[in-house]
């Protein structure tokens, strides 16, 4: 192609622009924030859970198990955000893993709410509804005994 112009490159409306409003414009058009699923009452998981709410806690601290971090990725993966730092401790090496629950975000917060003001989790909820209907459409049927 000897007749080709060269390419100049120009602004284009379709480059990112850096503009990040402070808050949403339309609010109400938000979907509602999703909270956190709590775990099954009685597993580690559990446990682990109870112990963030009251305070940090790292490996060495933690007695149940050895596999705390484990357990702090099944809260990440329920949507609990936690934050984790290294800290040193008088006896180890090397640093160790200490994770702190961030209440600070929305599924988090949203979580520890419902809880506190007699909330339902969304997983129960949806087991007590399914139990409903079952519940009526049997009842619906007529009981035939052979």
């Amino acid at each position: 192609m000897k007749n080709a112009r060269p390419q100049i490159s120009e602004t284009s409306a379709l480059e990112q622009r850096h503009f990040n409003p402070p808050d949403d414009l339309f609010p109400e058009n938000l979907s509602p924030v999703v909270s956190a699923v709590w775990p099954n009452p009685g597993t580690l998981t559990a446990d682990v859970l109870d112990v963030l709410l009251t305070r940090p806690v790292n490996q060495a601290e933690y007695k149940r198990s050895w596999r705390l971090a484990a357990y702090v990725g099944q809260l990440d993966k329920r949507g609990w955000r936690i934050t984790r730092r290294d800290v040193t401790r008088p006896g180890h090496r090397s640093p160790i893993t200490e994770y702190t629950l961030d209440r600070s975000d929305p599924r988090t917060a949203t979580a520890i709410a419902s809880r506190q003001h007699g909330g339902i989790d969304p997983p129960l909820a949806g087991l007590l509804a399914f139990a409903v209907t079952c519940a009526v459409l049997l009842s619906s049927f007529p009981a035939t005994i052979s």
